[in-house]
């Protein structure tokens, strides 16, 4: 009767200790499982792939570099840079599978829906209801290479009203970049955007989780007025 109790007794523990590795199986799978899951869903739904092409963003952003745009967040903000459809006729129709196929170039935000914008060489004025008069926006990450090329070339873009929808994207390689300054490509349509950056990654050494600049503003001086005004009358004579 001893002997019985003492093999019931061991039969119930192993019993016991197999139940226990089940359940801590059944859990680990269960977490495993639903990383996978959420790995998926980012992958495939909130988070894209895209591949720095040309030297635009030079030298804040590399050819080849790797980054993960977000699809899903669409408040887009001045200093956001945003991955853009190449084709606009591609990005009227995009739908979920238009972006493994579909070419997309980075750009900066630099004016917002409503807003006007105007450049004198290298400065950028942005005029909106708390700045109807305009305001010169500093941008710190602009080379000094940049910056004396467009005032060398005495670029000048005019004062130029945003509708609702539209956005003025840039690159940050201001004299090497095809943009909303050209006339072939204009304003953005929100449409056209396909989603901003949240992270480059590669390669290693270079991974950045992306933030915002720190913008100012400025005042316009008299010298830059008076640089509307001589850059203005160079573009209508050339």
């Amino acid at each position: 009767m001893q002997k019985e109790n003492v093999l019931e007794k061991a039969y119930n523990n192993n019993r016991s200790n197999n139940i226990r590795k089940i359940n801590t199986f059944e859990i680990i799978w269960t977490i495993l499982s639903f990383l996978i899951l959420l790995v998926l869903i980012f992958k495939f739904v909130v988070f894209q792939q895209v591949t720095v092409v040309g030297k635009s963003m030079f030298p804040n952003y590399d050819e080849n570099q790797l980054l993960l745009v977000n699809q899903i967040d669409k408040k887009y903000q001045r200093g956001s840079v945003v991955a853009v459809y190449s084709d606009k006729e591609v990005a009227k129709n995009a739908n979920y599978f238009t972006r493994f196929s579909a070419r997309f170039f980075l750009k900066r935000i630099i004016a917002l829906p409503n807003e006007s914008i105007e450049i004198i060489g290298s400065k950028v004025i942005i005029y909106n209801q708390e700045y109807p008069e305009g305001v010169v926006l500093v941008e710190d990450y602009i080379t000094k290479e940049s910056i004396n090329s467009e005032e060398a070339r005495k670029f000048y873009f005019k004062k130029t009203k945003l509708s609702e929808n539209q956005y003025f994207v840039m690159g940050d390689n201001r004299s090497n970049s095809l943009d909303s300054r050209s006339p072939t490509l204009g304003p953005i349509e929100e449409y056209a955007i396909f989603g901003q950056e949240s992270i480059r990654f590669w390669p290693l050494e270079t991974m950045v989780v992306f933030d915002l600049p720190n913008y100012k503003y400025q005042s316009l001086s008299i010298d830059l007025i008076q640089k509307r005004i001589d850059f203005s009358q160079f573009y209508k004579e050339n």
